[in-house]
């Protein structure tokens, strides 16, 4: 049996080595329970491993512990790498003078490879060097694992670059030192750390047989992929731990609403998407290293093929004009890929200067590549188990400015696989991946309850009563400040502050977080929490204000037929096309210890649509119109509508390329265009305001004894009318209740993620914000908006049956007629207003907000 390590637990040691290396908590703490296993009774020939998440920085931890063993008398380590990308970045980052050095060792190990060992013989042949002060260096051997097992055939070349000859070498006599091999079996203290050491199962019995050679007083796994049935875990740190920490990207699954399919061209709607997302993500990169005077940061594609056939094929694809349109933008890493040029761009991908703007690879950058700046992941034919591997996602993971930046596109990596989000979340192993699976499989949930409360750090009952003993009934204090305007508004008077309730709101948290945990039993068997609970201002938007014009307003109406169609009807409903390309939605994975894996709605991304030859548009909608049932069959309908209407409807529409998207929208118009003419339902109203500007909005609200806050939901069959959702990112207030899922909820998920809506505001009827539309009779809209363009807007969310409802039309021409009132009203010079009425199906159909105003008729008074 081999010797233990001789080494001490020194308190005092650690803190310093921990704060020379910058070691964030989690690398701390597995520091600290490292040496404290290795100060203790272990056993020698068990693997202690480290199972951190992927992108935490296991590097760091790893130099910190060579460090602490240097302090302590060891002298030689062998650090284990599972190939040459690894074996590369690992030698960078003991080596002072690399870009990717780590520093913090007062002497920096003297690095021996299998294709240098100078710093080796040099040490056998005299005292060590003392290049820092009175410091003795470490040895650190980094070799690959396949440089580590013994040849097949003893006999033979050690040059040239085949398995065995790299083999051989550490093996045979070296005429200047020795035979590598045997100097490290003789050594008493030496230790061997095996990165990514999940890796090694495939040549598990070779790596043990190489093990048991050496007889190392200890061995160290690092990984994220652990094997919960054999490895000897002593710390665990799972992902979304580290995403919740903000160590760490949080995974977002973007994705057409639509789908994509199996066939090439699918693949190639994917790498399209890919690359204007990776160009959306990389205006926030520019703007924030231009605001914080940091480095600029390239946004990179990373493209996940089957086979190296596949990749060349994806690689060639991206070169052409209508993708990238260079040879150097695009990177083809693989087991034929793999020379010196390749290495050297793959080392600098990071680097401000470098031109690599999509990396295509099929398994070889798995592990241990640890570049910054992988905005988005595109895993071309996949399957769904495949796709959300802390391997996988790992590659994009790190931070790209080194820390959380509060900016979510850049805090988060975008995912595009051509499965549904439904199928990823479905996949066997994505429980592991995240760092859930022990929950789940937990037999009690007496253990379950407890190990939520540690994890989200919540005190159990009694540390609740003793706590709340301590600090009393805290007063609301109130304090009041000049309110400044949005959007040009020059409110007079003062308002208070918001009273804070919460440290912070669940939303305040990065992707996979602990939310407001809970034992795992329905709402219904829960106590519900004593006290009032206050609704305060997001703090992202304090400081917002507007004046809502309160007014009121009078009606009136007109009609038309088929072959009368007028020109005016006829450029309203063509106006109305929408020309917007495709959206990519964007759902973040939430993860929460003791709950199960769900989605959150985040800011969506425009993207282009697929091109439609105008001869075949036109075709389309003429095919359209004539097969109405209410459109007679004749020659002569026929040739007016293919000679005049759909031509004209053609020509008055605001664009000239045609896409599936823009002919779907065109294919609605029309159809409710002739359909509202052929019925005579046409409405139209006229307003006459008087208007009273209203300070907006309140401090906030208080809700009634007993009402709770609720997580977002997906269906209507958990939406409750009156209910309060958290969650909100652009909401004036981070929580609101609705009262209708399809008209009003829906509509303000849209709102939330489209990112032409700077901040929304849900009107709710003490408010009093209202609008007369006769001189009885008032109503009160849903929600004000302030958009990208400065324009404020009043939205009402409605039935279909308002489509038909002759008071729900009077209302919306009484707010028309106001938005074109205002433009002459003092107090609102400079401003910009609008109103939109969404009904149910325009809510459903529209995946932006550029999308439900043309669906909608939006009208607004910016020219």
């Amino acid at each position: 049996m081999a010797n233990r390590l001789n080494l001490s637990f020194n308190s005092d040691m650690l803190e310093s080595i921990s704060s020379e290396f910058d070691l964030r908590t989690p690398n701390k703490e597995a520091l600290h329970k490292l040496v404290s296993t290795l100060a203790g009774d272990y056993d020698p020939a068990v693997m202690q491993v480290l199972n951190l998440a992927t992108g935490v920085g296991k590097t760091y931890l790893m130099a910190a512990f060579v460090e602490y063993l240097r302090r302590q008398g060891v002298s030689n380590v062998v650090i284990v790498t599972p190939g040459k990308t690894v074996q590369t970045k690992t030698m960078q980052n003991f080596r002072p003078g690399s870009p990717r050095y780590i520093t913090g060792s007062s002497a920096p190990p003297e690095v021996v490879t299998p294709q240098d060992y100078s710093a080796w013989v040099s040490r056998q042949n005299g005292a060590p060097q003392l290049s820092f002060g009175h410091e003795v260096p470490l040895l650190a051997f980094i070799f690959n694992i396949q440089q580590l097992i013994a040849p097949k055939k003893s006999e033979g070349s050690t040059h040239g670059s085949t398995q065995d000859a790299v083999r051989r070498r550490p093996r045979r006599f070296d005429e200047n030192a020795g035979v590598l091999f045997d100097y490290l079996k003789d050594l008493e203290d030496l230790v061997v750390i095996a990165d990514e050491s999940h890796l090694y199962s495939s040549t598990a019995k070779e790596f043990n047989a190489a093990l048991k050679e050496l007889a190392p007083a200890a061995t160290i796994g690092l990984t994220a992929s652990v094997n919960r049935k054999s490895d000897h875990v002593i710390y665990h740190y799972p992902l979304f731990r580290a995403i919740q920490d903000k160590y760490v990207k949080a995974p977002v699954l973007a994705f057409r609403k639509t789908g994509y399919g199996d066939d090439e061209a699918a693949e190639e709607l994917q790498l399209r998407d890919a690359l204007q997302l990776r160009d959306f993500k990389q205006s926030y990169y520019d703007a924030y290293a231009a605001n914080n005077n940091c480095d600029k940061v390239n946004a990179v594609v990373f493209v996940v093929c089957s086979d190296v056939e596949h990749a060349t094929q994806v690689a060639e694809l991206l070169r052409t004009p209508e993708y990238l349109g260079r040879a150097e933008a695009v990177l083809q890493v693989d087991s034929k890929h793999e020379d010196e040029l390749t290495q050297r761009l793959l080392n600098e991908l990071d680097r401000p200067h470098s031109p690599v703007r999509a990396v295509v690879s099929v398994n070889k950058l798995k592990e241990g590549w640890d570049v910054k700046n992988i905005a988005v992941i595109v895993t071309l034919r996949a399957m769904a188990s495949e796709v959300l591997t802390q391997q996988t996602m790992g590659r994009g993971l790190r931070l790209p400015f080194g820390h959380y930046t509060g900016v979510q596109q850049i805090d988060q990596l975008d995912i595009i696989a051509h499965q549904s989000f439904n199928e990823l979340l479905a996949a066997e192993n994505v429980l592991q991946q995240f760092g859930l699976e022990e929950a789940i499989d937990s037999e009690s949930k007496a253990r379950v309850s407890k190990a939520i409360r540690r994890a989200a750090s919540e005190p159990d009952a009694e540390e609740a009563n003793s706590i709340k003993q301590e600090n009393g009934n805290q007063p609301a204090l109130n304090s009041s400040k000049e309110p400044k305007p949005a959007g040009g508004s020059n409110p007079a008077g003062n308002l208070p502050d918001a009273i804070p309730v919460h440290e912070s709101s669940d939303e305040d948290k990065p992707g996979v977080s602990i939310r407001t945990i809970t034992s795992p039993v329905p709402d219904s068997a829960q106590e519900a929490i004593p006290g009032l609970i206050t609704i305060e201002r997001n703090p992202a938007f304090a400081e917002v204000t507007y004046h809502f014009p309160v007014t009121t307003i009078s009606v009136q109406q007109p009609p038309i037929d088929l072959s009368e169609i007028s020109e005016a009807s006829t450029e309203r409903a063509a106006r109305r096309v929408t020309s917007a390309g495709d959206v990519l939605l964007r759902k973040e994975i939430i993860a929460a210890l003791g709950k199960p894996l769900r989605l959150g709605d985040r800011e969506s991304a425009e993207v282009d649509s697929i091109s439609v030859d105008h001869k075949e548009a036109a075709n389309a909608l003429v095919k359209l119109v004539m097969n109405m049932a209410l459109v007679p069959k004749t020659e002569q309908t026929a040739r007016y509508v293919e000679k005049f209407l759909v031509p004209r409807f053609m020509q008055l529409v605001t664009f000239e390329d045609w896409t599936i998207k823009s002919l779907d929208s065109a294919r609605r118009e029309l159809q409710n265009l002739v359909e509202t003419h052929t019925k005579e339902t046409l409405r139209a109203t006229r307003e006459v305001p008087t208007i009273h500007p209203k300070v907006m909005p309140g401090s906030g609200y208080t809700l009634p004894f007993g009402k709770e806050i609720h997580d977002q939901i997906e269906s209507r069959d958990h939406f409750r009318r009156g209910q309060f959702y958290r969650g909100w990112i652009k909401s004036l207030f981070p929580e609101e209740s609705f009262d209708s899922f399809s008209g009003e909820y829906q509509l303000a998920r849209l709102l939330d993620t489209s990112p032409r809506i700077m901040w929304w505001h849900r009107l709710h009827a003490q408010d009093q914000a209202f609008v007369y539309y006769n001189a009885k009779d008032r109503y009160f809209p849903d929600f004000v908006a302030l958009d990208t363009e400065g324009v404020h807007w009043i939205i009402e969310g409605k039935s279909e049956r308002g489509r038909d409802d002759a008071q729900v039309q009077a209302k919306r021409e009484a707010a028309e007629s106001l938005v074109r009132r205002l433009i002459a009203e003092d107090n609102y010079e400079g401003q910009h207003w609008g109103y939109l009425i969404a009904y149910e199906q325009d809510i459903a159909r529209a995946d932006s907000w550029e999308d439900l105003k043309a669906l909608s008729q939006a009208v607004s008074n910016l020219l």
